[in-house]
C-alpha cells in the first residue's frame, strides 16, 4: 500500500474513552451541573405546561421516548455515579408526563397513523431504545452516561426543528421552552469538557448540538413574530388563534 498518501491524523495512543474523569472541584462541578439540572428541569416542566395549553405535544414525540429510556435506563437499571443517578431519577419521574402526553396528543402528529399503531410504535421505540443505551452505556464504560445523552440530545435538538418546520407553526411550542432547553445542553457540554477533556467525540457532539440549538430559537422567534405572537408571552397559541 505504498502508492497511499499518508494519513494526516494518526490514532490515538489511548483511545479517549478508557482515560477516567478529570477530578475537579466540587464547587465548579455544580456551577456548570447545577444550570444544566435547572435548565432542562424547565424544559420538561414548561413542556408539559405547553401541551396542556395547546393539546399538541411540546417535545417530538418519538424524542420523548428515547430521551424517557436514558433516563430510566441509567436511573433505576444500569449502574451509574451516585449523582447522576439522582439526576436521571428526577428526570425521570417528571418525564412521565411528557411520555404520557406523548401517548395522548402525539397521534396528532402523526394522521396518517392510527392511535394504536403510533402508540404501538412509541411503546416499541421506547422499549428498543432502553436497550441500546444500556448496551451502549455499557460498552463505552460511561458511568456518567455522557455519550449516549449527547448523541440522544443531538438527534433532540435536530427534531425540534423538524417539528417546527413539519407544523408549519408554532403551535405546542414556547420560546422559553426553547431558552430552557438551550440552559440544559450548553451548560452539559461544559460539564464534559470539565470533566473529560481528552475525550474527541465531545468536540463534536457538544459544538452541533449547542448550534442546532440557537437555529431553533431563532427560526421559532422568526415564525413567533410572523404569526403575530409576542414571542416571550407565556399564553399558549390556541389563545392566539382562538381555538
Amino acid at each position: 500500500m505504498s502508492w497511499l498518501p499518508p494519513f494526516l491524523v494518526p490514532m490515538s495512543d489511548v483511545a479517549p474513552v478508557t482515560i477516567e474523569a478529570v477530578d475537579i472541584p466540587r464547587r465548579l462541578f455544580w456551577s456548570v451541573a447545577g444550570p444544566t439540572v435547572v435548565g432542562w428541569l424547565l424544559t420538561y416542566l414548561l413542556s408539559i405546561r405547553q401541551t396542556i395549553l395547546d393539546g399538541r405535544i411540546a417535545v417530538p414525540a418519538y424524542m420523548v421516548a428515547v430521551n424517557f429510556s436514558w433516563e430510566f435506563s441509567l436511573g433505576f437499571i444500569l449502574e451509574q455515579t451516585p449523582s447522576q443517578r439522582q439526576i436521571n431519577t428526577v428526570w425521570a419521574v417528571i418525564n412521565v408526563f411528557l411520555f404520557y402526553q406523548a401517548f395522548r396528543y402525539g397521534p396528532r402528529d402523526y394522521p396518517h397513523l392510527s392511535r394504536f399503531t403510533f402508540r404501538a410504535l412509541l411503546g416499541g421505540l421506547a422499549v428498543w431504545s432502553s436497550l441500546v443505551v444500556m448496551a451502549g452505556a455499557n460498552e463505552f464504560h460511561d458511568c456518567d452516561g455522557m455519550y449516549i445523552g449527547m448523541i440522544i440530545n443531538v438527534f433532540l435538538s435536530a427534531a425540534f426543528i423538524l417539528m417546527l418546520r413539519r407544523r408549519n407553526s408554532s403551535v405546542g411550542q414556547s420560546l422559553h421552552i426553547a431558552v430552557a432547553k438551550f440552559l440544559g445542553t450548553f451548560s452539559a457540554g461544559l460539564t464534559g469538557f470539565l470533566l473529560y477533556p481528552s475525550r474527541v467525540l465531545f468536540l463534536v457532539l457538544i459544538p452541533t448540538m449547542v448550534v442546532l440549538d440557537i437555529v431553533y430559537i431563532v427560526l421559532l422567534y422568526r415564525r413567533m413574530r410572523l404569526e403575530g405572537r409576542n414571542p416571550w408571552s407565556l399564553r399558549g397559541y390556541r389563545s392566539l388563534v382562538g381555538a
